[in-house]
């Protein structure tokens, strides 16, 4: 072999050789390579493989439906589309959204919300983009899919009230999660359902244990755009558990209406139950505005409406109930006896108490006055006179009993106690004794005594009904049976026939709305309560008319009545602020008020014997 080949063969020897170690060294770091990656990390990369083509999910449940006491649906659910944003499952999760808003534009405000969401939510959760999807921004989403990683579209749910604003205050409204009402949460896992609605107010608060139900699980195969390729296991949400109210809707859209222009409240109670039949403040507002976000000019709108229309007045709102009062001093004096059936007292327009007068609402006096006849008249000097014999403390303890100075826990959150003040309360408060001119200011409703519609009307359903009753607006909670009032019949009986004079006899403050149903009549009990101070020299010179008087200087008006008369059902309050006298305002109301309830009982008595 010649020297020239003997060197071709070993060049080429040596390159072969060179070529077979960087093979096997290739071959050792990739065989090393799918060693770490299968047998040393196998399971890590076989869960993130899982997760890339596995989509769990919460899936929503239906909401519990809300039910007047004849089946009406009060509060539903319907069923929607919305689109999710999962930062995770997105490369870039800015550069989607940005995507996302060029195909459907979203205000400012919900941009603002989406990418505050987006950084404070774990990356796993889904963050809700636009609710309430049309078929054609889900075929355009659909259709740009490859270009939205991280977009996915649910199936969600809204809640629907169908009356608007009938029932606004009772039902109360959902509205989207907050980041304050999902932070620090670790046991409800509907919290972290994008589009879950939770109660703010009235039944839907009150209740959302029993109405918001359980999620369910869906294990799903998705492709690489995120798609779902199908469905691999699937556990059903447990629904809401529905709701049944005492709620009469045809009574409560019809006082809505009747209402609607003042800023005012109505309850009426049936008194053999204490079933709330109508729970109304006005003015209402349409509970759909919040199951979307509710915008800044509506939301305005409401906040700053000089009615309050947010407040539900019957509740929370406090009020001195005035003459109506004036029912439990005589029930005080009676069961104290210190008045009975001929108890008179010479009404002259004034009491004096040292240097003080207390004046009677009619400047000349009623002359001589029993107690049916003080109630009939509503004259102040007969009550001013009985409550120094009587005492205060009979008189609290007497209002106690009627339901005054207590949260009545009808099934709602924003329940008030009221304020009924005692000597204690005055040394907490004011750090002064109790004196006499404080007894005089209770015995007609006025002084440091508020008190709530809803109580108002408790203490008349009461004493209309001589029983111990609970008003409730949950038909679940409605008392098979319902003791009797510690009160002697005949002491109710009186107080009775003194309302019934109020409505049905000449001279009654009230006879001008006397109602006659199929012979069913009302009794009642007129109340003016004043907002401001009348002065001493404004009494010397006459006494401003209403009319005369900006609305937010006139006295409220209050009406308290029960029907029939023979045998009580109903009882019912109305209450407008500033109307400007009972007699006035609240009792014309009243009038259309129990005339409907009487004419809907005997309806419904009707188809009862078909």
């Amino acid at each position: 072999m010649s020297v020239w080949k003997y060197e071709k063969t070993r060049v080429m020897t040596q390159r072969m050789i060179g070529l077979a170690v960087i093979f096997v060294l290739m071959g050792c770091i990739i065989i090393g390579r799918l060693f770490y990656l299968q047998v040393l990390q196998g399971e890590k990369y076989l869960l993130l493989a899982e997760k890339n083509r596995i989509s769990v999910r919460l899936t929503m449940p239906s909401r519990g439906t809300i039910y007047d006491r004849n089946g009406v649906k009060l509060a539903e659910n319907a069923k929607t589309f919305q689109a999710v944003l999962i930062k995770e499952e997105a490369r870039d999760y800015r550069q989607t959204l940005d995507r996302f808003l060029k195909l459907i534009p979203l205000d400012e405000d919900e941009v603002s919300r989406i990418q505050k969401e987006l950084r404070w939510k774990r990356a796993f959760m889904p963050v809700r983009i636009k609710d309430n999807l049309s078929f054609d921004e889900m075929t355009l989403l659909q259709l740009n899919a490859p270009d939205l990683p991280g977009i996915q579209i649910e199936e969600g749910m809204m809640r629907f009230y169908p009356a608007g604003t009938g029932n606004t205050h009772v039902v109360g409204y959902v509205s989207l999660l907050t980041e304050k009402d999902v932070a620090g949460n670790t046991s409800d896992p509907l919290l972290d359902l994008p589009g879950y609605r939770i109660g703010r107010t009235g039944i839907e608060s009150s209740m959302e244990a029993v109405l918001k139900g359980k999620p369910g699980v869906r294990k799903s195969e998705i492709n690489a755009m995120g798609r779902t390729v199908r469905v691999l296991e699937e556990t059903p949400p447990e629904s809401g558990q529905d709701v049944f109210l005492t709620i009469d809707s045809r009574l409560q859209n019809y006082a809505t209406r009747l209402m609607a222009r003042y800023a005012a409240s109505a309850v009426v109670i049936n008194v053999r139950t204490g079933e709330i039949l109508a729970l109304v403040s006005t003015p209402s507002f349409d509970a759909n505005l919040f199951t979307v976000p509710i915008s800044v000019k509506n939301w305005n709108k409401l906040l700053h409406h000089k009615y309050r229309p947010l407040q539900n007045k019957v509740l929370s709102g406090l009020y001195s109930p005035g003459s109506i009062f004036k029912l439990v001093v005589g029930l005080a004096g009676l069961e104290s006896g210190v008045i009975t059936a001929s108890s008179k007292v010479d009404c002259q327009g004034k009491t004096k108490l040292g240097n003080h007068l207390f004046h009677c609402w009619k400047k000349n006096g009623h002359g001589s006055m029993t107690l049916e006849q003080a109630l009939m008249h509503s004259c102040d000097v007969y009550f001013y006179e009985m409550a120094q014999k009587i005492g205060a403390d009979k008189i609290i303890e007497t209002a106690r009993k009627l339901g005054f100075g207590e949260a009545l826990n009808v099934g709602l959150n924003s329940e008030s106690s009221g304020l009924l003040p005692t000597s204690d309360w005055k040394l907490r408060r004011f750090n002064d004794a109790w004196r006499m001119g404080d007894t005089l200011n209770l015995s007609i409703g006025q002084g440091f005594l508020n008190a709530t519609p809803l109580q108002i009307a408790t203490a008349v359903a009461r004493i209309a009904g001589g029983r111990n009753l609970h008003p409730t607006l949950l038909k679940s909670n409605v008392e098979s049976s319902i003791e009797k009032i510690d009160f002697k019949e005949y002491y109710l009986k009186l107080i009775r026939s003194g309302m019934y004079d109020v409505v049905n006899r000449v001279g009654g403050t009230a006879y001008a709305v006397r109602i006659n149903v199929d012979g069913q009549k009302m009794a009642g009990k007129t109340a003016t309560t004043q907002v401001r101070r009348i002065s001493l020299k404004e009494r010397e010179e006459g006494v401003k008319s209403q009319d005369d008087l900006p609305e937010k200087y006139r006295d409220h008006a209050i009406f308290a009545a029960f029907a029939p008369t023979d045998k009580p059902k109903y009882a019912a309050v109305v209450l407008v602020e500033h109307g400007g006298g009972g007699s006035r305002t609240a009792a014309p109301l009243m009038k259309q008020l129990m005339q409907y309830v009487l004419e809907l009982d005997k309806s419904d008595k009707k188809e009862l014997k078909k």
